[in-house]
């Protein structure tokens, strides 16, 4: 079984060639169980189950880590291979420790995880790199990506991560400031380009957007910053911090 959370396809990307190498065709969305309100998975008869993340923040999501926290993994098997995958920009951060926290608060073992390098989306701060450096990027990514699968199918218990981690002021910092920053909605704006399609609140895993006289407004501030309600608009008209210079980025290997 694999579980997997995607904003803009890179981690949904990783999720299905993993399943795919290795014959595991039981993949769910996590985006799709935080809208329908899920709290339970079943695990029975699995004998692998991979948790496919992105990396926020030199962390895993903190949006998925809530939900991770909340749902009950049922019928796990004593000898079932849990890994982690997380995708990342540069650097996987304390993503593997989050996860391995979770999981021994469900008594449950992590047995592996892996960081993949796939092009960076956060365009509120950063621009896009050119088309030819992410397409370079995707192309290592297939190589980590093999090598992943041989690793699973061995049933390696290895813990392989990239970058460094921030001094531990940093990540207390980011925690106690950042993210909570991050969550609020004020930030979003939405220009006249808006064709009302209502697919940024279909996308929302938070369920936090509304369309109101056919215009997106933001109810909550539970924001994810996963940012799929900007990338995947289809005439750019929303915006947040320096996105409307930043560019966007939709992976262009899966459909979402």
């Amino acid at each position: 079984m694999i579980i997997y959370f995607s904003a803009t396809g890179n981690t949904k990307y990783c999720a299905e060639f993993i399943s795919r190498r290795t014959n595991d065709p039981h993949t769910l969305s996590i985006n799709d169980m935080m809208k329908d309100g899920v709290r339970e998975i079943d695990c029975a008869n699995q004998k692998r189950l991979g948790i496919f993340v992105p990396v926020y923040d030199w962390d895993m999501s903190y949006a998925v880590a809530e939900f991770l926290r909340g749902v009950t993994f049922r019928n796990v098997p004593n000898d079932c291979y849990i890994y982690g995958i997380f995708t990342c920009g540069s650097a996987s951060g304390i993503s593997c420790e989050t996860l391995k926290s979770i999981l021994a608060e469900k008594a449950l073992n992590l047995s592996a995880s892996f960081a993949v390098a796939m092009p960076d989306n956060y365009v509120l701060l950063f621009p896009q790199k050119s088309d030819d450096a992410k397409r370079a990027m995707l192309e290592r990514a297939d190589i980590e990506l093999q090598e992943v699968v041989n690793d699973i199918e061995a049933g390696n218990h290895v813990f392989r991560r990239k970058g460094r981690n921030l001094p531990g002021f940093m990540m207390f910092i980011i925690r106690k400031f950042f993210i909570p920053s991050q969550r609020k909605v004020k930030g979003f704006t939405v220009n006249d380009s808006c064709i009302g399609c209502g697919l940024c609140a279909k996308s929302c895993p938070m369920n936090i957007i509304v369309m109101k006289d056919n215009r997106p407004s933001w109810t909550e501030d539970k924001c994810a910053c996963c940012l799929a309600c900007l990338h995947r608009c289809p005439k750019r008209a929303i915006n947040r911090g320096k996105s409307a210079k930043n560019g966007r980025y939709l992976n262009p290997n899966v459909s979402l």
